[in-house]
């Protein structure tokens, strides 16, 4: 997951109930939610920005398997083709090192990206055309 899916948890949205309600139905049934430790501070620094409380972030994060970057994400992400953002092609970079299932996001450039990457991918609630799912 990135901090487009994640921000969905801790700000309302049009998107909120469906990415939560997604994301609970697969951590009941035993799928690992990861994101990297990018999440961390995204997730925060975007909190503080709109004056939400810590306790929710950590709620949110507490519920992830968190996982280091590595240098290797790093490298794979300056070389990514697409001219996505560099948190997004750092997201991109670990969730193919981490051989992800599904990539929770909003962005559409990183979702053209991981489309691209062979990740499928998935934006619950929205209009995209990755609402339901990429197999």
């Amino acid at each position: 997951m990135d901090t487009s899916a994640a921000l969905k948890l801790v700000v309302e949205e049009k998107e909120s109930t469906a990415a939560a309600t997604y994301l609970s139905t697969a951590a009941a049934r035993g799928d690992k939610l990861v994101a990297s430790m990018l999440l961390y501070t995204e997730l925060h620094c975007a909190a503080h920005r709109r004056g939400l409380p810590g306790g929710l972030v950590n709620s949110v994060l507490g519920g992830l398997n968190l996982v280091d970057l590595a240098r290797s994400d790093l490298m794979y992400a300056a070389a990514l083709p697409g001219g996505l953002r560099s948190v997004d092609a750092i997201h991109l970079a670990s969730a193919i090192r981490l051989q992800s299932d599904v990539l929770v996001a909003y962005d559409a450039e990183l979702l053209t990206a991981a489309v691209e990457a062979g990740l499928n991918v998935l934006s619950p609630g929205s209009n995209s055309p990755y609402a339901g799912g990429q197999d």
